[in-house]
Formats: C-alpha cells, sequence, structure tokens
C-alpha cells in the first residue's frame, strides 16, 4: 500500500511539475485540414541558437516532427548576423496543418546563447482542432434524371483557401470527372448517356484529403456523397388506342386522311422537385407492322419541339381500297430502339373511317 501511495504521490508531483513548465505561449483554433500559421516565435540578442520543433498530443507524447518552417536570419546568414559577438534578434515562423480533431501542442524545444547568458527550455503553443462547418446547404439530392442540370458547393467557412479544394466524380474506381475549387458541376454526367442507371460517388477534398464537416444541425458528415442517374419515362401520343390489357374494345375511330392520325409523338419525362425534364428520343432499328395487310409502307421519324415523331408512311393503293364511308378496323405494332432503351414494342388500335 505504502508504495502505492509513493507512486500516486510521485506521479501527482511530475504532473505539477510538467504543468508549471508548460509555456504556452498561444492558443490556435483551427480545422482539422486548414493550413495555419503559428505566432512567430522572437528571441533577442542571441549569438547561437539550435532548435526542434514537434507536434504533440493532448497528454504530451510526440505525433511527428514539425518540417514547414523557416527562420529570420536564414540559417546560412546567421554568422554574418552575429559577426562580432554582437547579438541578433531571432524569428521562426511555422506553419502547419493537423487532420485530425482534439487538442495538440507544438513544442519549440530551444538551446541558445546571447549577450546575456545561455538558455535551455521549451516553449508550447496549444492547438486545438475541430472539424469544419459547411458554408452553406447542399444542393444535391440522391437521385437525378438524365438531362437535369445541377451544381452544389461544399466550402466551408473555415477553409478559406479556393485553390486548395478539389473533387472528382468516380464511376466505380475510375475517375471520370475531376476539378478544382468547391463548386462541383453535375452536368457533363447527368447529360451523358453512359451513366444511366448508375450510381457515381463525388468526394470533396481539401489539400488532396477528403474530410468531416458539420452541417448546420451539427451532425458530422464525410465529404463524399452518391448520386443515381435515372432514366426518366417513355410517353408517347397519337390520335390511336393503346393497346393494353384492360382494353375494353371501344370503338375508337380516326381519319388518315388528317396528317395528325399518321404520328406518334415521343418524349422522356421526368418530375424534378423544381419542375420536369424533357429528352427528345434518339431513334433507331424501327419498324411497323399492321394486320391490315399492306397498309403501311413503313415509317419515317423527325424532331420537333419536345418530341420525336414516328409517321406512318401508308399505301394510298391499299388505303383507297376502302369503300367511301366504310370502316376498317386496324392494329399496327411500332418497334423502335432508343438512347436509353432497346426493342421497345407498343401496339395501337383504331378503326379507320373513309
Amino acid at each position: 500500500m505504502k508504495r502505492i501511495l509513493f507512486f500516486l504521490f510521485s506521479l501527482l508531483v511530475s504532473n505539477l511539475s510538467l504543468g508549471q513548465n508548460v509555456d504556452v505561449r498561444d492558443t490556435i483554433h483551427v480545422a482539422a485540414y486548414q493550413n495555419f500559421d503559428v505566432a512567430p516565435f522572437v528571441l533577442g540578442n542571441i549569438l547561437r541558437i539550435d532548435y526542434t520543433i514537434d507536434l504533440l498530443d493532448a497528454g504530451m507524447q510526440k505525433v511527428r516532427g514539425c518540417t514547414n518552417f523557416s527562420q529570420k536570419p536564414k540559417k546560412e546568414d546567421f554568422a554574418k548576423a552575429t559577426a562580432g559577438g554582437r547579438g541578433t534578434t531571432f524569428i521562426l515562423f511555422i506553419k502547419e496543418s493537423i487532420e485530425q480533431t482534439g487538442t495538440f501542442y507544438i513544442r519549440v524545444s530551444v538551446k541558445a546563447s546571447g549577450e546575456t547568458g545561455g538558455l535551455n527550455r521549451d516553449f508550447y503553443y496549444l492547438v486545438i482542432v475541430d472539424n469544419p462547418t459547411i458554408a452553406s446547404a447542399l444542393n444535391i439530392r440522391p437521385n437525378y434524371y438524365f438531362g437535369e442540370q445541377g451544381t452544389f458547393s461544399f466550402a466551408t467557412v473555415e477553409f478559406g483557401e479556393i485553390n486548395a479544394y478539389s473533387f472528382k466524380i468516380e464511376d466505380g474506381s475510375r475517375t471520370v470527372v475531376a476539378g478544382s475549387g468547391p463548386i462541383v458541376n453535375l452536368d457533363t454526367v447527368l447529360n451523358n448517356t453512359e451513366f444511366v442507371g448508375k450510381q457515381l460517388t463525388i468526394t470533396g477534398m481539401y489539400n488532396g484529403k477528403e474530410f468531416t464537416f458539420k452541417n448546420a444541425k451539427d451532425e458530422l458528415l464525410k465529404s463524399s456523397w452518391q448520386i443515381a442517374i435515372d432514366k426518366p419515362f417513355l410517353t408517347e401520343f397519337s390520335g390511336w388506342k393503346t393497346v393494353a390489357k384492360e382494353d375494353k374494345g371501344e370503338e375508337w375511330y380516326i381519319s388518315i386522311d388528317n396528317p395528325k392520325d399518321r404520328e406518334f409523338l415521343f418524349t422522356y419525362i421526368g418530375n424534378t422537385p423544381t419542375g420536369f425534364v424533357v429528352v427528345k428520343p434518339k431513334f433507331r432499328n424501327y419498324r411497323v407492322t399492321s394486320d391490315f395487310e399492306g397498309l403501311v409502307n413503313g415509317l419515317t421519324t423527325y424532331e420537333a419541339g419536345s418530341f420525336s415523331y414516328l409517321v406512318l408512311q401508308i399505301n394510298d393503293d391499299v388505303y383507297s381500297g376502302i369503300p367511301v364511308g366504310q370502316s376498317q378496323d386496324v392494329k399496327i405494332t411500332l418497334t423502335f430502339s432508343t438512347q436509353f432503351d432497346n426493342n421497345v414494342k407498343k401496339e395501337f388500335r383504331a378503326t379507320i373511317i373513309r
């Protein structure tokens, strides 16, 4: 028991002694990954000096050495500045960046001699590192439609060096877009059919590193987001009746003397939080069949406004075979592929009157 009490007493004395010897010259509040300058360390009337600079954790244990620093006078000029035994003013400039949050110390261990005597002492700078705070609400969604436009910023309040921000957009392990700055423009990937149906990862970085930040609710979040790019829905318009399972067979009359009744309009539509997106299909491999043999010779296509058109090419000889004032039930099948879909099949029916 006596040994235990003696050990605890010795530990207490040791800690008190350490606390008394710690010369905290300044307290610095920064964010993780943020570049910061330590207040200049100044000594006057110095003839000779040696020093080391280390980063310590909250328990005063060495984390690593600090390597980003400079001095005035420079080492190569120091002898000239102290020629004749006259001391000079020594200034040490330290720059740092700490990736982890928590409490740290920067220790400057100095051995120096001057006009008035020698110095062998440690000096400390207390550094309190927190996570940065996002500067504005993130304007990013988990899902987008092809053809949308999107931009968001991941700038933080504390990270003030715009050129230190960068980002990348990845499809799996492949980087498809990379850029500098905190503003990410999604238009490139949102308008590339290659990424439809895929999930992409966006990583925001500062000084080349992904970071953790606080939002307005004080939640801790990573500077990484995933978005999925969805295909809009194919929609058609025509004067014909779409054949469906629930079709009750009601009469549906058209006149193909009317050019509009020969046209089928298609577009892709997706509803967004601010409206909707419209994308025209790019038709390929399109063809038509009819149960009224010989009535339709084929299809032509063109684009106008927000639509792509498929137009029936009617065989006038067959059509004129329908007596005037009579009607003919007709079913047609359109098949085609687009930039989003392969082998689309659409069936329509109508009663043609002449």
